[in-house]
């Protein structure tokens, strides 16, 4: 009985261990996030977004104090599949959108949302959004260079500029040698159809400059500007390194763009009365202003050791063995790790006892992505040639803290090195000046010579052989086999461009079917991605480009070669880039998604009728 007894225990005790972790993790999978603008200007309308990864049983929006409930929630439905590790896995996507407004200018915080699913309880991420005035009257000019009297990109208020372009820097004010990160940066408050070629980039004299690669501009994020608004992005990221004291200037630099401006036009049929306007591109030369810093001195204190390492830093040290034979090579690996000019340390200071022959170091560096934090590692090899006790004294690194001012010495500990007698003694030969790969070979680069040796008659030449005419043979097979393969892939290819391009439109018609199902649905986001995604694959297929290096410039120079009108091609490369320009940069439509995909409709059926 009691035997029975433990064994049911112990049978529940493995389903709760086995059940509870289960509970767990499907709590863990639940995600529910919220999202809006960073920034909005007074009276605009924005969007609120939450979004869930689980049908929930219950949702209970926040308290939208401060600002003005305009509709909502509009709900969507959203899933996807991938495929991985030989499986399919499907995610599902609920969203709940609301349009709210503000009429007060400062800073307000949108509490949490709630849910419910199974019981249990899960809220959001509270959202901070900062409500900007008006700001004042936005111009171009007509030389195509944007210009501000009033206020400079250092007090960070750049009103009556419609587009700019800054260089923005981290800090102005730094120590030679000091770290400074830098953007070139643009500011926009219209349509950019393309950033051009004309980009010449600033002129740093005065400064080692390190750059660090960012991904290509394609979407822009809100910013604040003073009192305004702007969306922005980054053409260039850099890290600059004074060289010199001093008040160093970093000179102008120019930036071309296109961008489109909307033209009004006389109607001459019933879709220009529909449509009512048309877009036309600008070019548009922009020019940065001077920026300068006022580089410092370093404290004329210098300890003995400093060679120009500037930031903070860690050191760390280890050896490959403490008990090694005479002439057996051991390997001191020193880590160096922080934030500064890393880069510029090209050694450590370092003292090892005549008994130890030394040789250069090995010198690896890891940087990450944002080119502020690194390391790097110096592999010291040396042999001991003589027996007995070695005190090794710590690895150093003298450098200067920009933060406290001040000189710093950091170190590793010591290390102790018990030297034992080998095979030889004290009095073998020592050879120098030989490299570490040199010194791995010792003991392996001699050979014996072999007594009993085994000798072959000479083989008669290779074109005597019947082998020799069979591979030319075969060869000459290979390739002519090559070259009637290549011409049948090149015909395959052909055929389908050709077919790809004669079903361009009926594609192109059922992917805006897709779209169509957003716009009764009133889910704009979704819509606008749709309906530019069709967009660019019906000139992919229509032009025979490929996706990947298909943009607004070869698709205009494709369509005038195959007779199109410039004015038909202006208007879907302009609904292309209202859709791009609505997805990042959402807010009132001056015209209904059905306008909106009945236009493309209409496009379409126009183009298929000029090709």
């Amino acid at each position: 009985m009691v035997e029975n007894i433990k064994l049911m225990y112990k049978k529940y005790f493995y389903i709760l261990l086995f059940v509870i972790p289960v509970f767990n993790t499907n709590a863990q999978d639940i995600s529910f996030t919220a999202s809006a603008p960073k920034y909005v200007k007074v009276g605009e309308q924005f969007q609120l977004q939450f979004s869930v990864n689980k049908d929930v049983n219950e949702f209970t929006p926040p308290d939208f104090t401060g600002f003005d409930y305009l509709g909502g929630p509009m709900q969507s439905v959203s899933s996807s599949q991938r495929y991985e590790n030989g499986k399919f896995t499907k995610s599902v996507n609920y969203t709940y959108v609301y349009v709210l407004s503000a009429q007060n200018p400062g800073k307000y915080t949108i509490k949490p949302a709630t849910v419910k699913y199974k019981r249990d309880e899960y809220k959001s991420n509270a959202v901070e959004i900062e409500v900007v005035g008006q700001g004042g009257q936005t111009t171009v000019k007509s030389s195509g260079t944007t210009k501000n009297n009033n206020k400079t990109p250092a007090a960070a208020n750049n009103s009556g500029e419609e587009i700019f372009v800054r260089l923005v820097l981290d800090k102005k004010s730094a120590y030679v040698g000091e770290q400074i990160t830098g953007w070139v940066k643009i500011f926009t408050k219209i349509n950019i159809s393309n950033l051009g070629n004309g980009y010449t980039g600033p002129d740093f004299q005065g400064f080692f400059k390190e750059e660090i690669e960012v991904p290509p501009l394609r979407n822009l994020e809100r910013e604040k500007v003073g009192n305004e608004i702007y969306h922005s992005g980054v053409i260039q990221k850099f890290i600059l390194y004074p060289q010199k004291s001093g008040k160093l200037v970093i000179n102008p630099f120019d930036l071309s763009v296109q961008i489109q401006q909307q033209v009004r036009k006389q109607a001459r049929s019933i879709f220009d009365e529909f449509f009512g306007s048309s877009y036309t591109t600008k070019k548009l030369n922009l020019k940065s202003k001077p920026v300068i810093v006022n580089v410092k001195p370093l404290p004329a204190n210098k300890p003995a050791g400093f060679t120009g390492a500037v930031g903070n830093y860690n050191l760390k040290g280890s050896v490959s063995e403490s008990n090694v034979k005479i002439n057996d090579a051991v390997s001191f690996k020193i880590t160096l790790s922080g934030t500064g000019n890393i880069k510029l340390i090209e050694n450590i200071d370092y003292e090892l006892p005549p008994t130890l022959e030394v040789y250069d170091p090995i010198v690896k560096q890891n940087i990450d992505k944002s080119g502020k934090r690194g390391t790097k590692t110096f592999e010291i090899t040396a042999i001991p040639r003589h027996s007995g006790t070695i005190d090794i004294k710590p690895f150093k690194l003298v450098y200067f803290d920009p933060v406290a001012k001040k000189y710093r010495t950091i170190q590793t500990q010591s290390f102790m090195l018990d030297v034992e007698q080998g095979e030889g003694d004290s009095t073998s030969v020592i050879i120098s000046n030989l490299s570490k790969e040199e010194v791995e070979m010792l003991g392996s680069d001699i050979r014996y010579i072999h007594t009993e040796t085994k000798l072959k008659p000479a083989s008669t030449y290779l074109i005597d052989k019947v082998l020799f005419y069979l591979l030319y043979i075969l060869i000459l097979l290979i390739f002519i086999f090559i070259v009637i393969l290549n011409r049948e892939l090149i015909k395959r290819r052909a055929d389908i461009a050709k077919t790809k391009h004669k079903k361009a439109g009926k594609v192109a018609r059922k992917r805006l079917l897709r779209a169509h199902k957003f716009v009764k649905q009133n889910n704009a986001n979704e819509f606008y991605d749709e309906l530019s995604k069709a967009l660019w694959g019906y000139i992919s297929d229509k032009l025979n480009i490929p996706i990947s290096v298909l943009s607004s410039e070869n698709a205009r120079e494709n369509f005038e070669a195959k007779g199109v009108d410039s004015p038909l091609i202006n208007e879907i490369l302009e609904v292309i880039t209202s859709c791009e320009f609505a997805r990042y940069a959402p807010g009132k439509q001056e015209k209904s998604l059905k306008e909106i995909y009945d236009r493309a409709m209409h496009l379409i059926l126009q183009i298929e009728q000029k090709i």
